[in-house]
């Protein structure tokens, strides 16, 4: 459709008369003035459809005119000082042309797939020409309309489905499981009552339809209540009862792309050896004691297969009570429920891992630096991705540039190579404004240094934009930048921002921002990271946060993931009467500290944090990590506060899930939350006073907001104990500090300026918390006291 080719958001277009030729004459906004509409043309055995691509219709013979001329003003980027160009592009005059149709009569054109179509001409150009890939087009005076040359239409807007992974069998057995413990098996229609009691009473069922609410504080959590309510009419349109087709419907919509059912359906059947549905904890025990890939599934680098035997039940007995914590069995939806949440994190949604060898990359060659700065175009080169190069084109900043003839070779480097992605740098963006706004492309693009002539971005376009606050070419304000993306989609553009932290009492400056060659981007993986992040659905900030979890070491990986990212997940571990912390005693005794046993699996991962960090070297060279990992812990102290955790944590957590969710963003535990380390001399008023705990607007790097106010966590236990952050060491020379799980929810690089108010992400909403690198980030500043629940205290000695 004309749609596809053209896209109205950016090449507004004239509709001819529904018979006859078509108006001349198009306007561009960015580089064209409208001509003088030519006359209607001979006529031609067509309707004309949208006034310029006819479907094969029968219409009446229009008059003779005359074809349009096409000014052209060109814009050139700013840069130095240039004149303005204006070229006035005539149509060429043949002798004469005569077509089996007769004279002057536009022959059909045959598309692959056997449509036939005619191009009209508008005044010596065709419209087809503006949005997809073709030769020229020709139009005489004297109202003969010209034969067209062989063309290749297609749309610019890549955009790939996502395949589901899920057997359809598979998603009704667990729908019809979730079903008929809603409705206790006695009918197949479902009341509201019925689930709200079953949302209450049952958390697999509260897993399955609103993952991440606590159902056992339904009744008492006002937007959880709600969140039940608003599924009921969801699926119900307004009926009493909802029926079991209708529940399957909706189940395969919301739950069919975060499902791994077939995997864990074969594993859950080698668990079920009586084929009833259940699962005992002996039946766990045995199984995985006597089947090696059962194993591998649960404690694979956890404990030993052959090791010893009270380790390894005491590993089981973890897995079964996180699991379905003291009931006598659990089933398949309790089990896919418990997998579920554990591997959100690694996968979900419209996370699809991108093979980087099946993706095609055209890299516009001016300003991309494979002369100035060789290394990153030597990290692109191997980092698996096709790539092609356009180098024979001119730098597009010379005095009296033309644009146009060169943007039209770049366009045929994009119908010949067919990328999946478009990448400049420097003075190449001006050319990839350029596409952009003649229409040339509408797919992912990465645009390395926001060249001047950027001031929007177009609709519907995956898009990063790098830049560093010391580019010394291109100096351009951070506000500027950051409203420039917001002219984007949302959730599909991404500004990649290098800057520089505050100054120290020292004078010393421990971060600084990139210049005009990025250097960040050639550390970490970061360039490739990027091409891959805006490559995928889910969006590339969302993709490049989820990077930030692969940086880390295995061992850290490991140790985190069975942690949980949840608060949910972290009072699994809980011991105090009831799980509630301080209110469990009924003596009013408000113990919240109880020491981890050291033989114990939660000991080894609390310690495997503790002690392992990153792959990538710190950039603040703190500790020597081969003796960081031989420092001697004393004691590890779980913090159990539900007074901290209800009236300040898990309101935090809901709001900022609710407010990703109003901006279309799916919170992914893991992603939006993180373990990490924080040190203070007031650790014992943190973990039991949670209003006079963490204070952010009068925390900072030691007094020192190098980052902007906040209060301010480590990923790394290294960095906090290398610093002056764990106050002095006591009598016997040991010291403490928090693990604390945080809720970030969306990052944006810090700034000193920050005073407490971050910038805005998507109207109304903000960020929600801030980092020192969006590369890979080993500084995260907090605005809120709720965002941290301090779940460990960790004794070490120096």
């Amino acid at each position: 459709t004309i749609d596809q080719l053209c896209p109205s958001k950016l090449t507004k277009m004239r509709h001819a008369p529904p018979y006859g030729g078509s108006l001349g004459g198009f306007h561009q906004p960015a580089y064209g003035v409208p001509s003088g509409p030519g006359a209607q043309g001979v006529g031609t055995l067509q309707r004309g459809g949208g006034g310029f691509l006819g479907a094969p219709a029968l219409g009446h013979p229009g008059g003779p005119g005359q074809a349009g001329g096409w000014q052209q003003q060109q814009r050139l980027s700013p840069g130095p000082p240039i004149s303005l160009q204006t070229q006035t592009i005539l149509p060429k005059r043949p002798s004469s042309y005569s077509g089996p149709q007769g004279p002057g009569i536009p022959q059909p054109q045959t598309i692959p797939g056997g449509t036939q179509v005619v191009v009209g001409t508008n005044g010596g150009r065709s419209m087809i020409d503006a949005a997809a890939a073709m030769t020229d087009t020709q139009s005489g005076g004297g109202g003969a309309a010209l034969p067209t040359r062989s063309m290749t239409i297609r749309a610019l807007n890549y955009k790939q489905p996502i395949e589901s992974t899920v057997v359809d069998a598979d998603v009704s057995r667990e729908a019809r499981n979730i079903f008929n413990r809603i409705t206790m098996g006695e009918s197949d229609t479902m009341s509201r009552l019925q689930l709200i009691r079953a949302l209450i009473e049952d958390r697999t069922v509260c897993a399955f339809v609103l993952p991440g609410i606590d159902g056992r504080r339904l009744m008492e959590d006002e937007e959880s209540y709600e969140a039940a309510h608003h599924f009921f009419n969801d699926v119900s349109r307004g009926r009493q009862r909802v029926r079991f087709q209708e529940f399957l419907a909706n189940f395969r919509n919301t739950k069919v792309k975060h499902s791994n059912a077939t995997e864990l359906r074969a594993i859950f059947e080698r668990l079920d050896m009586n084929r009833d549905n259940k699962i005992s904890r002996h039946e766990l025990l045995m199984c995985i004691k006597g089947d090696q890939s059962v194993f591998d599934f649960f404690l694979k680098d956890q404990v030993e297969h052959d090791g010893d035997e009270e380790e390894l039940s005491q590993a089981v007995d973890e897995v079964y009570k996180a699991i379905c914590g003291h009931s006598k069995y659990f089933d398949f939806a309790d089990f896919v429920a418990y997998f579920r949440s554990i591997a959100k994190v690694e996968g979900c949604g419209l996370h699809q891992p991108i093979d980087r060898r099946q993706k095609r990359v055209l890299i516009i060659g001016p300003g991309f630096g494979a002369q100035m700065n060789p290394a990153q175009t030597q990290l692109v080169m191997q980092a698996g991705f096709q790539i092609h190069w356009v180098h024979h084109v001119p730098n597009p900043e010379e005095a009296e540039f033309l644009m146009l003839p060169h943007v039209s070779v770049i366009r045929e480097a994009i119908d010949q190579v067919r990328p999946d992605l478009v990448m400049s740098g420097s003075k190449g963006g001006a050319y990839t404004v350029a596409l952009w706004q003649m229409g040339y492309w509408r797919g992912p693009t990465v645009l390395i240094n926001a060249h001047p002539s950027c001031t929007e971005l177009p609709s519907d376009v995956p898009i990063v934009v790098t830049h560093g606050d010391q580019d010394p070419v291109y100096p351009r304000p951070r506000a500027e930048l950051e409203a420039i993306v917001q002219t984007g989609s949302a959730n599909m553009c991404f500004l990649y921002y290098s800057s520089t932290s505050g100054t120290l009492m020292s004078g010393h400056t421990p971060r600084v921002g990139d210049a005009h060659n990025m250097a960040s981007l050639i550390n970490f993986d970061t360039l490739p990271r990027l091409m891959e992040s805006v490559l995928c659905p889910e969006g590339p900030e969302l993709h490049m946060m989820r990077t930030w979890l692969d940086r880390l070491a295995p061992p850290r990986m490991e140790a985190e993931r069975m942690l949980g990212y949840t608060p949910q997940k972290l009072r699994n571990f809980w011991v105090s009467p009831a799980r509630k912390g301080s209110y469990g005693a009924a003596d009013g005794d408000s113990e919240i500290l109880f020491d981890v046993q050291p033989n114990s699996l939660e000991f080894r991962w609390v310690a495997n944090a503790f002690r392992t960090s990153a792959k990538d070297p710190s950039t603040y060279g703190t500790v020597v990590r081969e003796r960081w990992a031989r420092m001697q812990l004393v004691r590890i102290q779980r913090i159990e506060n539900q007074m901290q955790e209800d009236t300040g944590y898990q309101p935090y957590y809901n709001s900022v899930k609710h407010s990703l969710e109003a901006q279309g963003i799916e919170f992914v535990p893991g992603v939006h939350t993180r373990w990490l380390f924080h040190g203070s001399s007031a650790i014992d008023s943190i973990i039991s006073n949670p209003i006079q705990g963490f204070q952010p607007l009068a925390s900072g790097s030691q007094g020192e907001a190098v980052w902007g106010r906040g209060t301010y966590f480590a990923r790394d236990a290294e960095y906090v104990a290398a610093g002056p952050f764990c106050g002095m060491p006591a009598r016997d020379g040991t010291r403490r500090m928090l693990l604390c799980l945080a809720t970030t929810g969306m990052s944006c690089a810090g700034d000193p300026s920050h005073h407490g108010i971050l910038p805005i992400r998507k109207q109304p909403h903000r960020y929600n918390s801030s980092v020192d690198s969006l590369s890979s980030p080993e500084i995260f500043i907090i605005q809120h006291p709720g965002a941290a629940y301090p779940a460990y205290v960790i004794t070490f000695l120096v």
